[in-house]
């Protein structure tokens, strides 16, 4: 699986293919399309992952953090000594740091964050003139559709998915039938709402496994 600074510098190469604007940060979809090293088992498009490389909550993605991130990464691997197993106990690891923060009754910084994930990018956010709402992609839907991994625990495809989110917002009347140019977009507020129970139904769910608050207060 390569040392800890062969990743880094894999990593941080990748960071520059991508990073096209300069800006010192990357963006959702600008993280999603960096390339591991190909001997690497590191999947960035997982919940818990995500969460543990923003570690300002920002949505955004900055080269630093992705680097620290990247050691903390090579330095499990290395103590793991396998591969086969090692992706999914590196997630569980990642899942445990997410629920170490959100299980202190701060469901709100989860929901801020996971909104920011997609409203931070234009190229996920659409405006429309006669509307004050913000609204999102079909593209942003889909890419919280893979996060979440939405087909695995819930079932159903993408499109029953979009369907299921705009009837949440017409019945929350923020967007009504008859509005063609509607068609394939979701307000922000829903996504905010439906990222909102799925933390709640997450904790419920740890809970329910016995899993403590502050699981993981001495790891960094």
């Amino acid at each position: 699986m390569g040392n800890v600074e062969s990743l880094s510098n894999s990593i941080s190469e990748e960071y520059h293919r991508v990073d096209v604007t300069n800006r010192g940060y990357l963006l959702l979809d600008e993280l999603l399309q960096m390339q591991p090293p190909r001997e690497s088992t590191l999947d960035i498009c997982h919940l818990g992952t995500l969460f543990v490389i923003d570690k300002r909550r920002t949505g955004r993605f900055y080269h630093n953090d992705i680097l620290e991130f990247a050691r903390t990464y090579a330095s499990q691997a290395l103590l793991n000594g396998r591969k086969d197993d090692f992706q999914s106990k590196f997630q569980a690891y990642c899942t445990l740091k997410m629920w170490n923060e959100i299980s202190k009754d701060r469901d709100e910084i989860f929901v801020e964050w996971f909104t920011k994930l997609f409203t931070e990018n234009p190229n996920y956010v659409q405006k429309f003139e006669q509307h004050t709402e913000t609204y999102l992609t079909s593209d942003a839907i889909n890419k919280m559709y893979q996060i979440l991994s939405i087909k695995n625990y819930y079932g159903g495809d993408f499109r029953s998915f979009l369907d299921l989110m705009q009837r949440s917002a017409e019945e929350e009347d923020l967007m009504k039938l008859d509005e063609d140019e509607l068609d394939d977009v979701v307000p922000a507020q829903i996504l905010k709402n439906f990222s909102k129970h799925f933390i709640d139904g997450f904790k419920k769910l740890m809970s329910e496994l016995g899993f403590q608050p502050d699981l993981l207060s001495n790891v960094q």
